[in-house]
């Protein structure tokens, strides 16, 4: 028993070298991306009434956000890239609105919006779009969406844009009522996406 611990440790030590040789460990990449200013981000509604639209103050993501990557055979996985936007830096286009876009999101208690990343399903030839799967967080509930954005590269910068469409009640929001219950809010709502990113 003695004399088969060397050979043991022996054939150890040349499969983890062939392991690191073959690369059967995951590529992980790193980059950092800047949001130009005139990115968008945009919430928007409507109502039995009219529309309303709110507008993120992207002065806010002005340092640059990292990312880590995976490089898959068919999809792109990403592990940190997210933004977080707070709540009071939406501009409905008025106080009162304001008041009740921030209210509607229980921003007291959960302060931020955040949009995560998960992986992209890279373009297939002449195809701007691409399959994009998204984590989002609203008044502290996560929900995992599938949706498809357009994509276009030029050198360090990137352009991404596209709307997903949300309910509010995915994310426990009762759609709320003003003025004796006579205006009332659709459930639906839509985040639109217009970044301009710039890699560093």
């Amino acid at each position: 028993m003695l004399t088969s611990i060397p050979h043991i440790t022996k054939m150890l030590l040349i499969v983890t070298v062939v392991v690191a040789v073959l690369g059967f460990t995951d590529p992980v990449r790193e980059t950092k991306v800047r949001v130009a200013p005139e990115s968008e981000v945009v919430i928007s509604g409507t109502t039995n009434v009219n529309e309303f639209t709110c507008k993120y103050n992207l002065q806010e993501l002005e340092l640059p956000i990292r990312l880590t990557y995976d490089e898959k055979a068919e999809l792109i996985q990403f592990k940190n890239a997210q933004l977080k936007l707070a709540n009071d830096c939406f501009d409905c286009g008025g106080k009162a609105i304001n008041k009740d876009f921030r209210e509607l999101l229980q921003t007291k208690k959960h302060p931020q919006v955040e949009l995560r990343l998960l992986y992209v399903d890279p373009p297939k030839p002449d195809n701007q779009q691409i399959g994009v799967g998204m984590e989002i967080k609203i008044a502290g509930v996560t929900r995992n969406y599938e949706t498809q954005l357009y994509c276009e590269q030029q050198g360090n910068n990137i352009c991404v844009d596209g709307t997903i469409a949300l309910k509010l009640t995915d994310f426990g929001l009762e759609p709320p009522r003003k003025v004796l219950g006579m205006i009332k809010v659709h459930d639906e709502i839509k985040v639109k996406l217009a970044l301009r990113l710039n890699e560093i």
